[in-house]
């Protein structure tokens, strides 16, 4: 009987052991990759700010495996200030990229350590889509110049939306961007919780948000609950 309850203390005392093991080689792991996540963010923003008008092509290492991804996915960049986009794959693998919506241009078989030019030579919103063998990835280049208010106002509403949703983790208290159904605009859909932090929530945030696209294009302000993660 004492023989049995002593190897049942050691079978629960190990147990114990192996479950605090676990449990801390699992937060220590994990703690250890998103450190590397960071370390990896930090440097692709320090090596694209060095380079304007570039869009990088790297590997994504996250909890599932690893991922093609761009940064940024939304390119903002003025004609006044130089025409030329700059594609660098500084992933593993060979891309092609393209212009999704009309197919005007691609490059093909963009390999590791290599790049490509582009021209821009209108002002507009352009949407991209980088592929490698096993998905792809969207991105968008908005264009400006000193003649952007003369596009229709459906091309500035895409690009305004685009704008404000690269910067979304900017604003906390965003609920959401898009161009709506009934007003003719940006919809920008503010937590409801900021109608009680401002006397007129409604101007503060078209202010606001005017302020963050560089040209002229309605914006309607909605306020909404935020939504809720699945």
């Amino acid at each position: 009987m004492k023989t049995k309850l002593l190897i049942s203390i050691g079978i629960g005392t190990l147990i114990i052991i192996t479950i605090i093991f676990g449990t801390n080689f699992m937060i220590e792991h994990n703690n250890q990759r998103e450190t590397e996540l960071n370390q990896r963010a930090i440097a692709l923003d320090s090596k694209r700010e060095s380079e304007p008008n570039t869009i990088l092509i790297y590997d994504m290492h996250d909890y599932e495996g690893i991922r093609l991804s761009i940064t940024p996915h939304t390119l903002v960049m003025n004609l006044t200030d130089g025409n030329i986009v700059r594609f660098v794959n500084d992933g593993s693998t060979p891309v092609n990229i393209f212009d999704k919506a009309k197919g005007i241009w691609r490059f093909d078989d963009v390999k590791p350590s290599s790049q490509r030019v582009l021209t821009m030579n209108n002002t507009g919103f352009y949407e991209i889509l980088v592929q490698n063998s096993r998905e792809g990835e969207s991105g968008r280049i908005v264009v400006l110049d000193n003649n952007v208010n003369s596009l229709s106002v459906g091309d500035r509403i895409k690009m305004g939306k685009a704008i404000i949703s690269d910067n979304f983790q900017e604003y906390p208290e965003l609920v959401s961007v898009g161009v709506g159904s009934g007003e003719i605009g940006v919809h920008v859909t503010i937590n409801k919780k900021e109608l009680e932090l401002h006397e007129d929530a409604k101007s503060y945030y078209h202010e606001k948000f005017s302020k963050i696209i560089p040209f002229e294009v309605p914006i309607v302000i909605e306020f909404g609950d935020p939504i809720k993660p699945e």
